[in-house]
């Protein structure tokens, strides 16, 4: 049943060179690069918090920004690392950092402010208005009603391609059959002793090890191969990357409804499972499950170039790269099945690149297909599966985003469509920020 809604005048709330929408890793980096440069910069981000699943999302730690011998992730995204890792009085890990959200959230509002970049928090999404092949305005809805944002150039920030899709761009979703990756939630535990916890852990007593002992055994709560586990957060605490809920889409309100439903039962089976079998935690409290669920994947949005795992595994280099990474292949399971559970480890393990080793990303694969006006960055940019489920991390996300920043500036100083940009001077800006471009 469709419903028809008379033709209705949206006031604009707000006009901006860069319009870029979403607030996670990818958001943030974009936003920033382009006021950097002096454009005037308007963010858009649905939740009460920048940061995406960092944040809202609890999620524990940064994945590798690393490749063994350099920071590939050289740009916005070490700047935030190690002003993280002062503010928290740790020193800085560019090979899985764990971090303290609250301490990220307020890191966050000030670097995007300092840059001078307008932002719309608990602002949503709504559709998006097209001209001939230029996007012309976002429509936004918030406590007032249905609005817009009008710009110059877009960034597709969503993390689910929600810009894209509603400009009817092409797109993909999931595996050959649909499968979508199951999503987490995050959760927090407290007064959990670390000591003890380090002490029984050389014994093999670590919560990872006896919790596959209890599968192997079928004395585990759930049918959970793929462990991620709980990460130190504070003197008593931790940040809980723990379970999937499989079969939840997250372009579907209905099904991540359910998803965080049953994200909030998971986090009281993982909790007693570290009371009961796991050292230190005997005293352990569920202090907070998080705001956002953590989903994977949703559409990949098609560009100039759809990067490709024969890239990843080649090592690939191109000529209009605007950056290197080097993250696994991590595609999660889709379905509680022990075989295609185990596969996910055995993949990143087979898939990891040796030291020194990375793929590049080329200029085009954030470049919307159709769109002379329209970039895309994160998790939704334009690649296949496989490398979807390495560049879709933190690090991987500040990278495309602080590019595809820079190309939206440079677009508009060259008054030109966004396809059409000097890719050598979007190298040398993007070096000239700090990011590693070869």
């Amino acid at each position: 049943m469709t419903i028809s809604m008379a033709a209705r005048n949206l006031d604009v709330i707000a006009d901006g060179e860069v319009v870029v929408c979403g607030g996670g890793p990818a958001g943030i980096a974009a936003a920033v690069a382009a006021a950097r440069i002096g454009r005037s910069v308007i963010l858009v981000e649905q939740t009460g918090c920048l940061g995406g699943l960092g944040t809202a999302g609890m999620v524990p730690v940064f994945c590798p920004a690393t490749d063994g011998e350099r920071v590939l992730a050289a740009g916005i995204c070490q700047e935030v690392m190690d002003e993280l890792a002062r503010r928290m009085g740790v020193e800085v890990s560019y090979n899985w950092f764990p971090f303290d959200y609250e301490i990220l959230k307020a890191l966050y509002d000030e670097i995007v402010l300092d840059a001078g970049v307008r932002l719309f928090l608990v602002t949503t999404l709504a559709d998006a208005i097209v001209e001939d092949g230029r996007v012309r305005a976002v429509v936004t809805a918030n406590r007032a009603g249905l609005q817009a944002i009008t710009g110059t150039v877009f960034i597709d920030a969503t993390g689910d391609g929600n810009v894209s899709a509603w400009a009817d761009a092409e797109w993909e979703l999931g595996g050959d059959h649909g499968e979508l990756m199951g999503p987490t939630l995050c959760s927090t535990f407290s007064n959990v002793d670390w000591d003890r916890y380090h002490a029984a852990a050389k014994a093999s007593q670590d919560a990872r090890s006896i919790w596959l002992r209890m599968m192997d055994e079928g004395k585990a709560p759930l049918p959970e191969y793929h462990f991620v586990g709980a990460f130190r957060a504070g003197p008593t605490r931790t940040g809980n990357n723990l379970g999937h809920t499989y079969g939840v889409n997250g372009i579907d309100e209905e099904s991540l409804t359910r998803g965080y439903v049953e994200g909030r039962k998971l986090a009281r089976v993982y909790l007693d499972f570290y009371r009961e079998h796991v050292p230190g935690f005997e005293n352990a409290e569920l202090s907070a499950t998080a705001a956002l669920l953590g989903v994977r994947e949703t559409r990949r949005i098609v560009g100039e170039y759809v990067l490709t795992g024969e890239d990843y595994r080649s090592r690939a280099t191109f000529e209009d790269e605007i950056g290197r990474f080097a993250y696994p292949v991590d595609i999660h399971s889709a379905t509680t099945d022990p075989a295609a559970q185990k596969h996910v480890e055995e993949e990143l393990r087979a898939t990891r690149l040796g030291k020194g080793e990375s793929y590049g990303i080329p200029y085009r694969s954030l470049v919307v297909k159709g769109f002379a006006n329209l970039l895309v960055a994160g998790r939704c940019m334009s690649a296949d599966r496989q490398v979807q489920s390495s560049i879709r991390v933190m690090p991987g996300c500040f990278i495309t985003g602080q590019a595809a920043g820079v190309g939206a500036a440079l677009a508009i100083e060259g008054r030109c469509a966004v396809r059409d940009v000097n890719v050598a001077k979007v190298r040398e800006v993007l070096r000239y920020q700090g990011q590693y471009v070869p």
